[in-house]
């Protein structure tokens, strides 16, 4: 069974100071890039959690809005069961690596797998069902984010260089992502 793909888009983009789902990279708004990468991953559907996506960017409201990332991932996976989530500011994320998280979930059967750049990255991953139980612990302990409701250390990881989950939270981070896509382009077969 497939995963569904969530972009998380419900943050508050302080750094930033605009929403960062319609932000646009080479003319395409942030959320269409990670879209795009989740359903060449496989996922299906794809989906905004929270926030105001773009359009065609079909969109769930967050229960709780501004209760952090780890209400988001609880609503996501109370609404669709397995996902494969990735927050709407990393539009460098190669679909590559979120078919390879969903691979490494089965070949493993671990509740949570995460991509792992210099260190693991708690809201790129594949969740299944049965990490909800965990995840609603944490949240009842306090938790606002995934790392500090469980032991993000523990669980298999798939190894990802920095520039593939660039975060954008400045207009330097934008100015990076635009060069990333950029050279990605270049080094395509065929590209002059």
């Amino acid at each position: 069974m497939k995963p569904a793909g969530v972009v998380l888009c419900g943050g508050a983009s302080t750094r930033m100071g605009i929403d960062k789902a319609g932000l646009e990279l080479a003319g395409r708004p942030l959320a269409l890039w990670v879209a795009d990468a989740l359903s060449a991953a496989g996922a299906n559907p794809v989906v905004a959690q929270g926030g105001s996506p773009p359009l065609p960017l079909a969109a769930d409201p967050d229960s709780s809005p501004h209760a952090g990332p780890l209400s988001a991932l609880i609503d996501a996976l109370e609404r669709h069961g397995d996902v494969l989530v990735c927050p709407t500011d990393v539009p460098t994320v190669p679909a590559e690596l979120l078919a390879a998280l969903v691979e490494r979930a089965r070949s493993t059967g671990a509740p949570v797998v995460l991509a792992r750049s210099d260190r693991p990255e708690p809201l790129i991953g594949h969740y299944a069902r049965g990490s909800l139980s965990m995840l609603q612990a944490g949240m009842q302990a306090g938790a606002r984010g995934p790392k500090e409701a469980f032991d993000i250390e523990s669980v298999p990881t798939v190894p990802v260089a920095a520039s593939d989950v660039l975060n954008v939270n400045t207009p330097a981070d934008l100015a990076a992502a635009e060069s990333i896509l950029a050279a990605r382009e270049a080094a395509q077969p065929g590209a002059s």
